[in-house]
């Protein structure tokens, strides 16, 4: 078994993620259809905090490389329970913007020493293992917020999402508790070391070429599950069964992540994450489909869609995530994981923008996106596979949890 503190911060993070899911789920219909922000605009409202993610990521990861990534986690924390608050007074789209700056903000100090705080407190055999365990904490809170959200949120009723922020600031809360239990991630660098910063990630060509793969992956990520609420909701699809649709993806990683483990051992990491943007494949050849059947039909496909894309993210959790912390030197982990949160959240921005601005044209368009840049990671990892480490080019064997 893990550690009280490790069972603790697992424990929270499903917690939090219930808010976080049922808040991320529904806040691009809120814009919409509560405030009356048009359809594009909303979108571009949405997509500002993972564009502000993508500005302030690398710095954050270099503050959690300096400060330790336990006080980075409390300042994302104290930032977003500010923003969830900040909801309320949204009225226009100047408002909605800056409140999902903000909270973009407190995600930017928050993803990425979250995962340089787990990479740093267990060893590189156990990392896959407790990562995995992590992702399956995250979709567990995700599968659930988004049922809550969809049971909480009411056409038409504002005091219905008064309730949902409230909810998203009070996981937050919990997170901020159990913080002090945990070790502060902070490595120090031998004094003669030289400094190099960000210049140390960047010489790391391969660590580079990775992220632009993993702009596949994440564009495909954004659409089907930050946009998917908004594009049902298109279809007319309600909102209950939005919030269960929503709930497929994220209990199909809980339910295989952890066998998952078993599966991608000792196999070729690119190989895996060709596999993985295959299913991404097959997930959006589905959800093309939906605009021309009837309403039922397409909840079905959808709902086949977000478990195929939920197996994809089980191999992105065993595979993709211990694959940074395996190629980053101590030192330097915070900005390797900037780097890559940055690469995540600008597509997810993207996905919201780009697909609030096809679906005013087009219900048929939105999906052939994501489509095409699936099959365009299928490619790029594959053509990584001669090019990774030696040391990191092979999944580790199981490690025992820490106890």
């Amino acid at each position: 078994m893990f550690n009280p503190a490790l069972q603790r911060f697992l424990g929270a993070t499903v917690i939090n993620m219930i808010g976080s899911a049922a808040l991320f789920g529904f806040v691009l219909i809120y814009f919409h259809e509560i405030r009356g922000i048009p359809t594009a605009q909303a979108g571009l409202a949405v997509g500002a905090m993972s564009f502000t993610m993508v500005v302030l990521t690398p710095y954050a990861g270099s503050l959690s490389d300096r400060f330790g990534a336990r006080r980075m986690l409390t300042a994302g924390c104290l930032v977003s329970i500010v923003a969830g608050v900040s909801y309320v007074w949204v009225h226009s789209f100047v408002s909605a913007v800056a409140v999902s700056v903000l909270l973009g903000l407190g995600n930017a100090l928050w993803f990425p020493a979250q995962s340089a705080l787990m990479s740093l407190i267990v060893s590189p055999q156990e990392r896959p293992t407790l990562m995995a365990w992590q992702r399956a904490s995250m979709n567990l809170g995700a599968a659930l917020g988004g049922v809550v959200g969809g049971f909480l949120v009411r056409t038409g009723s504002v005091t219905s999402y008064y309730w949902l922020f409230g909810l998203n600031v009070a996981t937050y809360l919990v997170f901020l508790v159990i913080l002090p239990g945990m070790p502060s991630g902070r490595v120090e660098r031998p004094e003669h070391a030289e400094r190099h910063g960000f210049r140390e990630v960047f010489a790391d060509r391969f660590y580079v070429r990775l992220l632009v793969t993993d702009l596949s992956i994440a564009l495909g990520f954004g659409f089907l599950w930050s946009f998917m609420p908004a594009y049902a909701s298109a279809l007319g699809i309600g909102k209950r069964t939005i919030g269960l649709l929503f709930m497929f993806g994220a209990a199909t990683v809980v339910l295989t992540q952890i066998a998952t483990l078993g599966w991608v051992r000792g196999g070729e990491r690119m190989r895996w994450l060709a596999i993985m943007n295959l299913w991404f494949v097959g997930a959006f050849i589905l959800m093309n489909v939906t605009p021309h059947v009837g309403i039922w039909v397409a909840v079905g496909l959808i709902a086949v869609g977000q478990v195929m894309g939920g197996f994809g993210e089980a191999i992105l959790g065993a595979v993709r995530m211990p694959l940074t912390a395996d190629l980053a030197p101590p030192t330097l982990i915070g900005r390797y994981y900037g780097l890559s949160t940055m690469v995540f959240q600008a597509c997810m921005g993207l996905a919201n923008t780009i697909g609030g601005a096809t679906m005013g044209v087009s219900l048929s368009l939105v999906w052939v996106i994501p489509l095409v840049a699936s099959v365009l990671g299928v490619l790029g990892s594959l053509a990584l596979r001669r090019q990774i480490p030696a040391h990191a080019a092979v999944t580790a064997p199981l490690g025992v949890p820490v106890g």
